[in-house]
Parts: C-alpha cells; sequence; structure tokens
C-alpha cells in the first residue's frame, strides 16, 4: 500500500518572528496551572486540560498544539498535564481552576471518558468554550463544541481489512487494549470487530489491557503463547508500544514475528515504523497526532462564535510493508 502525503492537519511553519510564549507544565490539579506570560489586555487564553507524557503518540500530539499556540501573537496556552495519564480528579480540578479564571477556550484531552458532564455544564454557563482533542468524553454535544480527532474506527477497521485479506482462511487472533474506559479502546474494538467477527475463521483467543505499555504487552503476549502452545497467528496490539512488547514476546517464546505471528499495531510512531521495515510488525495504521494547526483554527471559529461541525475528522495513513514502512521512514512520517 503506498504511503500518502502527510494530511493538512500537519503543524506547519508559522510566520518567523512571531511572539515565542512561555509554557509551565504543573503536575496535574489546579495548582500551578500557569505559563510564562502573565495575562494582559487582547492575550487570548487557551486552557489545555492534557494528559501528559504517555508514549510517543501523546507526547508527539500535545507538543504539536504546544508548538502551535507558542509561535503565535496574542495567544497564551496554558498547559495543564494530568498527575499521571489516569489521573481524573488532576484534570477535573485542572479544569475548574481554568473556569475561575475565564480562560477564553478550553482544550480537553480527557484521561476517562465518564465524569465530565458538571465539568462541562461550569464551562458553559461561563460561556467558555471547551474543544474536545483525541478522547470523546460521555457527555451531550452540546455541553462542548467539537471533537478533533483522527476517527478510531475507521484507523481500526483498515487494520481488520489488512487481516481479512492477509487470512483469508482466518486466524487464531489476541487483541491489546488500551487503558479501560477510554472511548478510543470502545472505538478501535469496534472498528477492528466489525469486520473479522463477521468472517468465518477467525477465532478470538482474548483480549486483555496492557495499557499502552511495551513492558505489559510484552508480559500479556507471553502469558498468552504459553497458555495457547504458542498457538496464535494474529495480535491486534491497540497502539505501538504494545505491539512492540508483543514482538519482544513472540521473539521470546521462539517464534518469528512477521512470519509466525503477525502484528498490527496503530498509532505510526518512528519506532514502529522501524519495526515494520525490519520485518518485526507487519501492518502500522497511523493515528495522525499532527494536528495543531486545526486546534488553533477551530479555536479562532469558536472565539468568533461561527457554527462548527461536531466532529472534526483527521485523516491518516495505513502501511503493510517493509518497504511501505521504510519509505515512510525516509519521508519523515514518523514522531
Amino acid at each position: 500500500m503506498a504511503i500518502s502525503k502527510r494530511i493538512s492537519g500537519a503543524v506547519g511553519v508559522l510566520a518567523a518572528g512571531a511572539l515565542t510564549l512561555g509554557l509551565a507544565g504543573c503536575a496535574g490539579g489546579s495548582e500551578g496551572v500557569s505559563s510564562g506570560v502573565p495575562t494582559g489586555d487582547g492575550l487570548t487564553t487557551v486552557g489545555f486540560v492534557a494528559v501528559g507524557p504517555e508514549g510517543g503518540w501523546r507526547n508527539a500530539n500535545e507538543q504539536a498544539v504546544k508548538d502551535t499556540f507558542n509561535n503565535l501573537t496574542g495567544f497564551e496556552l496554558k498547559y495543564a498535564p494530568a498527575a499521571s495519564p489516569s489521573d481524573q480528579q488532576s484534570q477535573l480540578e485542572a479544569f475548574a481552576t481554568f473556569v475561575n479564571e475565564k480562560v477564553d477556550v478550553i482544550l480537553l484531552t480527557a484521561t476517562e471518558a465518564s465524569g465530565w458532564e458538571n465539568s462541562l455544564k461550569l464551562a458553559k454557563d461561563a460561556e467558555i468554550p471547551v474543544i474536545l482533542l483525541d478522547r470523546g468524553v460521555d457527555a451531550g454535544e452540546d455541553l462542548y463544541v467539537t471533537r478533533i480527532a483522527p476517527d478510531n474506527y475507521s484507523v481500526a477497521y483498515s487494520v481488520g481489512s489488512w487481516a481479512v485479506d492477509t487470512f483469508p482462511e482466518g486466524a487464531k487472533y489476541f487483541v491489546l487494549e488500551g487503558v479501560p474506559g477510554l472511548s478510543v479502546v470502545t472505538e478501535r474494538n469496534e472498528g477492528f470487530e466489525a469486520l473479522v467477527s463477521t468472517v468465518p475463521g477467525f477465532t478470538k483467543v482474548g483480549a486483555q489491557t496492557a495499557n499502552w505499555s511495551t513492558d505489559e504487552g510484552r508480559s500479556v503476549i507471553e502469558g498468552v503463547l504459553a497458555a495457547n502452545d504458542n498457538d496464535l497467528q494474529l495480535i491486534f496490539a491497540q497502539n505501538d508500544e504494545m505491539g512492540l512488547g508483543a514482538a519482544q514476546a513472540v521473539t521470546a517464546a521462539g517464534l518469528v514475528p512477521g512470519t509466525d505471528v503477525k502484528i498490527a499495531t496503530i498509532d505510526g510512531t518512528t519506532g514502529a515504523l522501524a519495526a515494520l521495515a525490519a520485518g518485526q510488525l507487519s501492518f502500522v495504521a497511523q493515528y495522525n497526532p499532527f494536528f495543531g494547526d486545526i486546534v488553533y483554527d477551530v479555536v479562532t471559529k469558536a472565539i468568533d462564535g461561527d457554527v462548527i461541525q461536531s466532529i472534526i475528522t483527521v485523516e491518516s495513513d495505513t502501511f503493510d510493508s517493509p518497504e511501505a514502512g521504510q519509505a515512510a521512514l525516509d519521508a519523515g512520517l514518523g514522531f
């Protein structure tokens, strides 16, 4: 499958000489939510309730957003990462702080989908538009402006379509899931299973969270292979890190990843593309993290009161061979 040009969501080079705004990330919660530039008349303040360090994709996505607003005159970005990638309480506190500070816009990447309705109602009452980045929330669509993200269902469906083409007679497969309770986990499961579960010959050995972790991905697959006498042909890892851990487990079991067991992943990090080029992974669906310029465009429209569609999809790409993986690397599509 040929690689395509990175979509318009890639962060462009902004005007030279633009004012650089400082960022000071807090360790989650309301304390320390600040920026290096004091709020002044005419500054548009954007509060970013973020996840923080979690893996290659998250780091690239949040950096893309920060870089975009850092290089714009007239904007102040207040970056508030969670205390840990699963600490919702610190996010709720940061969100409340931004409402109390009367920022102009709030960007939210939720650590979990539930528990946001009251916070979103507070923002709506304060007439502060909220824009969801990547992850959805279990709340009415009238409580936020839009959700900007690649389409998890479609990206995972592309993995399932590749699996069906690759295993015309079916296969025994296992799914490595992300953190429980996230919308992206549900959407990726639904997209993958939409096709695979309807095709005769495909047998689901099981599914288990590995919390987006390479080490946990390896540990889970080691146990699965041992329990099934190495009788496993396909692993779908919902992110690259877990898939790379799965490849380690396959090798440790005396099998050859890419030959004895094919591994498909989602994200498209440099490490995954390199593993695909080396034949250790068999399919990588890129979940494009570079949409900082789209966020900026939506922020300005939200402030102006423009009508914005409820979901803005960031298009992504797929790579299905060592040659495609190397071409993606050569084109600088990793992160």
